[in-house]
């Protein structure tokens, strides 16, 4: 049976966390139209047994797929490579659905042809299980399952992977490829596909439950100092799309929005090198890389709207040493 949805779900060391992930995919009113591969990078726990079993039990809809540990971006590029559905959604092991919602991203399959559906999502606390934030993407005068042009509402959205559900051959016709081994991957997955989306509609009830509070998260502050390299990486492997695209005439609403998307990384560059005790190596890099921007990519540097970094440059990095106090002393640094 033609599935119209793949669920890639990446698995590493989650045998805490992957049951609630899994069993949020059973239900009889949806299973049969989807298929949900574990992709087990390697997990050295019991992961790859507990997924089995829901394999052993669901074969129509599970399959596990075992490989040697390539990290976040391994995991999608193998799922993104094994997909047989009509459409594509990635979901960390230790996150999970909403089954109502779900099934609505299910029902509106059957009847929608967009290149993505954009979804709603909640942050959950992971200790109470409390829905501590709803994270939308909406804007003025927005309506729900009506399909868009991309071109005409993506200056005022911004879709990230826990709201994404993109056509697959988008994903595999155009060899969209992740870095292994590397954290921060999630904007890679988001951001290549852009130049090409063409459609785009919006469902209201949050379908992904994301998990907060868990320590081994790439965005908390410890974690972002210790992967530092790997976001540097990332960023310059989205500025390079971003040079490649100029290349391609690509629209200019789709270049604004990957701009308004690389200020956003560049911004949380600068950040991590903010979290480091001040010192005159950080406050180098931080220079070097702010006014690279101003030169090579102004477009880019004037959406880069952070009022920290508005007053760095204003002070001519001056407030440095300050800045980087500030932001310590809130992550508690």
């Amino acid at each position: 049976m033609k599935k119209l949805l793949t669920v890639s779900i990446a698995a590493y060391n989650i045998e805490k966390y992957i049951k609630e992930c899994l069993d949020s995919f059973i239900d009889k009113s949806f299973m049969d139209d989807i298929e949900v591969l574990v992709i087990n990078d390697g997990s050295v726990d019991d992961t790859a047994l507990i997924a089995d079993r829901y394999q052993k039990k669901y074969p129509n809809t599970f399959r596990v797929i075992n490989k040697k540990n390539g990290g976040h971006g391994s995991a999608v590029n193998c799922g993104i490579s094994e997909a047989k559905g009509k459409y594509f959604k990635t979901v960390d092991g230790d996150d999970w659905v909403d089954k109502r919602a779900f099934k609505e991203l299910i029902d509106f399959i059957k009847v929608t042809d967009v290149d993505v559906i954009s979804t709603d999502y909640w942050w959950v606390d992971d200790a109470t299980k409390d829905k501590i934030k709803k994270i939308e993407n909406s804007f003025k005068g927005m309506k729900y399952r009506k399909k868009y042009l991309f071109d005409n509402v993506c200056r005022d959205i911004y879709i990230n992977i826990h709201a994404m559900t993109i056509k697959t051959k988008i994903l595999q016709n155009n060899k969209i490829t992740l870095d292994k081994h590397c954290f921060y991957v999630d904007a890679e997955y988001v951001l290549f596909p852009v130049p090409y989306i063409n459609t785009i509609a919006f469902l209201k009830k949050p379908v992904y439950m994301y998990r907060l509070g868990l320590s081994t998260q790439s965005m908390d502050i410890l974690n972002m100092q210790k992967n530092c390299s790997h976001h540097e990486k990332v960023t310059k492997r989205i500025i390079g799309l971003y040079n490649s695209s100029n290349k391609k005439n690509l629209s200019k609403p789709k270049k604004e929005y990957l701009e308004k998307a690389i200020a956003k990384l560049v911004t949380s560059q600068i950040k991590i090198y903010l979290s480091y005790p001040a010192s005159s190596e950080m406050k180098k890099k931080i220079i070097k890389i702010d006014r690279g921007m101003k030169k090579k990519y102004p477009q880019i540097y004037n959406k880069m709207t952070n009022k920290a970094i508005y007053l760095l440059r204003k002070s001519h990095y001056r407030l440095y040493s300050i800045a980087s106090a500030v932001l310590r002393k809130a992550n508690g640094l």
